[in-house]
């Protein structure tokens, strides 16, 4: 007489089991993981206004010249909008170069570094009000506002239901970030 082997699949009873439990994982860690992406989007966007402020200084030092950061909004104190970076020959902290000219070897000639794009939805980029237009990076790495005098402000970045992240520059024109508040 011939045996037949044992059957090696699932029966429909454990097979739904382990779906409820799958189930029942999944919405556990979804809420999680949502957060985990908002904290990871507001970290990226700090650490690129942070970039932006590094190439801003490293580029005014190298360059031995003003180079100026300046807001694209036109409303006063908000970032998110986005921002240029230029070399500011005469200082006045207006970009009067051409924005598609490249070559930055023409001494005398404002020339653009970078230009960062609109940061997206539900973002908010804002100063306390010192910093409300922009700031200069003198050929000695300091940081000065726009119209002169010291940049005593911090940028706040919020993001809703994420904690701000808060990117403070010293007088001598280093910047950090610093974890604050959770956002409204």
């Amino acid at each position: 007489m011939k045996k037949f082997a044992a059957n090696r699949g699932f029966t429909l009873i454990e097979l739904m089991i382990t779906l409820v439990v799958v189930v029942i994982l999944v919405s556990i860690a979804a809420p999680s993981f949502g957060t985990m992406i908002r904290e990871n989007r507001a970290a990226t966007q700090a650490n690129n206004l942070l970039s932006s402020l590094q190439v801003a200084r490293s580029e005014a030092i190298n360059r031995s010249v003003r180079v100026s950061m300046r807001r694209l909004s036109n409303t006063n104190s908000v970032w998110e909008d986005g921002w240029r970076i230029f070399t500011d020959w005469d200082g006045d902290g207006v970009f009067d170069g051409d924005l598609d000219e490249k070559d930055c070897s023409i001494e005398g000639q404002d020339c653009l570094l970078m230009e960062q794009q609109p940061l997206g939805n539900n973002i908010s980029l804002r100063t306390g009000g010192v910093l409300t237009v922009g700031l200069t990076f003198l050929p000695s790495g300091e940081v000065r506002r726009l119209g002169g005098g010291s940049p005593s402000d911090t940028f706040t970045l919020c993001i809703p239901d994420t904690n701000q992240r808060s990117i403070v520059i010293n007088l001598t024109g280093r910047a950090r970030i610093a974890e604050g508040d959770l956002c409204p």
